[in-house]
């Protein structure tokens, strides 16, 4: 379902990812254990045509929107942001992200793609909610979504095996009203 699209924000931009975004650098960023750690990606080894295959899935979808996040500075892609499956009758996604170039860590550049793809969400798709799942101890993306008013609204407990320790993860999700801007 990836048209082309184009989302402005201050430091990045979202565009419709392209399976020219399929490179090694790509496939190096999902097989880097400190990047995918908290990615299911880190369940197998990533290859570039399992990537590829991945990538025309999503853009094949009729209920998933995939961009590319680049930096509007250097025109460099940096990560990707994920939207669906998203539910016809009860209106609400998931969104998932990943910046996977560790040079652009920590300085707001998710908090800033989350909110342009949680703004495309609710004004161009026009959905009720907005859901996230952060495996507990990933601090760095409960921050990322708390910034942005995302509620936690439960946990699983020992939903996911991480280190051979089996380890909670959170549900967030956020309405329109209380999306907030970075």
């Amino acid at each position: 379902m990836n048209l082309d699209r184009i989302l402005q924000g201050k430091s990045v931009l979202l565009r419709s990812i392209t399976l020219a975004d399929c490179t090694d650098r790509y496939v190096n960023w999902l097989n880097d254990s400190e990047i995918n750690e908290y990615l299911e990606s880190r369940l197998s080894v990533q290859k570039k045509e399992s990537v590829s295959q991945f990538v025309s899935s999503m853009i094949e979808s009729d209920d998933n929107y995939m961009f590319a996040i680049v930096h509007k500075e250097t025109g460099g892609r940096i990560g990707n942001v994920k939207i669906g499956p998203i539910h016809p009758v009860y209106k609400h996604a998931f969104v998932g992200y990943l910046i996977g170039d560790k040079n652009y860590w920590g300085k707001g550049l998710a908090s800033e793609a989350v909110y342009l793809a949680s703004k495309f969400c609710f004004d161009t798709l026009k959905l009720h909610k907005v859901n996230a799942g952060v495996i507990a101890p990933n601090i760095g993306s409960i921050k990322v979504l708390e910034k942005l008013g995302f509620q936690k609204e439960g946990s699983i407990r020992d939903d996911v095996l991480l280190d051979d320790k089996y380890i909670d993860v959170y549900k967030y999700g956020v309405l329109e009203k209380e999306l907030v801007s970075p």
